[in-house]
């Protein structure tokens, strides 16, 4: 179970790197894995969303994406095919980050 609180936007790496070192077993490409495995894919995912602007990650190309990954001097061992879903979670967990995405979801409610 995650037991990680948080008061409010997520503002840099460190409180991500902390979540995901708690959560990273709860998810299925987690199993059989250690979070030093994992950890490049979501500090990728987590800079790849300031990169792309908040573009929605299936809209994204997966080849571009693999080429990036190949390009990404800390991914160690981890191929893109292992690394891709851990990407896609911290991806689409960085818009937490941003006061504007912050504000939608708080205001369509």
């Amino acid at each position: 179970m995650n037991t990680f609180v948080t008061n409010g936007p997520l503002t840099d790496w460190k409180d991500h790197d902390a979540f995901w070192r708690q959560d990273f077993t709860n998810r299925p490409y987690g199993v059989g894995q250690s979070y030093e495995q994992l950890e490049p894919a979501y500090r990728f995912g987590y800079d790849l969303f300031g990169r792309r602007d908040g573009t929605a990650f299936n809209d994204i190309d997966d080849a571009e994406l693999r080429a990036e990954w190949d390009a990404y001097p800390r991914r160690g061992e981890l191929d893109w095919d292992r690394a891709r879903d851990a990407v896609r979670d911290a991806y689409l967990r960085s818009d937490i980050d941003h006061p504007s995405e912050f504000d939608r979801v708080i205001h369509d409610k």
